[in-house]
């Protein structure tokens, strides 16, 4: 959580606190309207509205897999918030008091900027849950006329490289065929309805799959190669006995969730930095190592070098 994200978490108890004064004392001494509206705007513009500004930036584009898009606009929120609300409370009780036209007209500039923060964190937001649209590639003059899928490699040429860091679900995608090919060496899973959309989004490769199963990976390129080969595809097996402790797929992109579960002595690195949150935390599953990063305040860098140095 970012320094500002806890600071309306601890603006909204703080006026949690305010409203509970000024209830009491407009109860026993009757401080008239001026109570009334400072005891209400305490409690629904302070407490309850900024406790959820600063736990909404904080949950919802991270259970959405996204980022918040706008991150500098959290620190103007929190402060146009925050003034305009004393304003408000403050101006109002003048005006009534007094009758003045001129704290009318700041009670009226300062609900004017409370209303453009609302408005900061409902754009902010909803810009950050929706997806983007993707933009369709544009094939060159060598690829027209390929049948390839997304996600899958050149398959209009019908040439593939099979090796520990192929994606399993491209492969899939190039010859459906695979599907049971990989079942029947003992990546049961992928039997399962849907399972091959989960493989997709998590980007595993044979290699990772085969040391999770605790199956020889020679065995399962050797199956997935004489499929290929007999669907004829032309095959390029470079490096594909390699199953050693490679790190070449951890960067600051990388899930944390396949990070915990690929390495799991990698457990004590995230343990150092972030305690014990992000082993049960649901956001694992969607947030990338910079993400977290920057969500604790750690530098990315010296975070995925620790790993790295950890796996290897």
């Amino acid at each position: 959580m970012s320094r500002y994200m806890k600071r309306f978490v601890y603006a909204s108890l703080f006026y949690l606190g305010l409203a509970a004064i000024f209830g009491i004392l407009d109860g026993t001494i009757d401080l008239g309207y001026f109570g009334t509206f400072a005891h209400t705007h305490f409690s629904l513009l302070g407490f309850m509205a900024m406790i959820v500004f600063g736990i909404g930036y904080f949950i919802l584009p991270r259970f959405n897999g996204t980022e918040l898009r706008y991150e500098s606009w959290v620190a103007v929120h929190f402060w146009l918030a925050n003034v305009s609300l004393i304003g408000l409370v403050l101006f109002r009780g003048l005006a009534v008091e007094t009758g003045n036209s001129t704290y009318h007209g700041l009670f009226i500039a300062s609900a004017a900027i409370q209303v453009l923060s609302i408005f900061m964190f409902v754009v902010n937001i909803w810009i950050s849950l929706t997806p983007a649209k993707k933009t369709a590639e544009v094939p060159t003059a060598g690829q027209r006329g390929a049948t390839s899928k997304p996600g899958s490699f050149a398959v209009g040429e019908k040439r593939l490289t099979v090796n520990a860091d192929s994606p399993i679900a491209s492969l899939v995608d190039a010859l459906p065929s695979l599907k049971d090919v990989l079942v029947q060496s003992g990546l049961t899973p992928l039997a399962m309805p849907g399972h091959i959309d989960r493989v997709r989004a998590n980007r595993v490769t044979l290699g990772t799959a085969a040391r999770n199963h605790g199956l020889d990976l020679t065995s399962v390129i050797a199956a997935v190669t004489t499929e290929l080969k007999r669907n004829g595809f032309s095959v390029d097996s470079n490096g594909a006995g390699s199953l050693s402790a490679d790190t070449g797929n951890l960067s600051a992109s990388t899930l944390i969730g396949e990070v915990i579960r690929d390495y799991p002595e990698t457990r004590a690195v995230f343990l150092k930095h972030f305690g014990t949150g992000c082993f049960d935390c649901p956001g694992q599953a969607y947030e990338s190592i910079d993400m977290a990063c920057r969500m604790h305040g750690v530098d990315t860098q010296t975070f995925l070098d620790e790993l790295i140095a950890t796996v290897r």
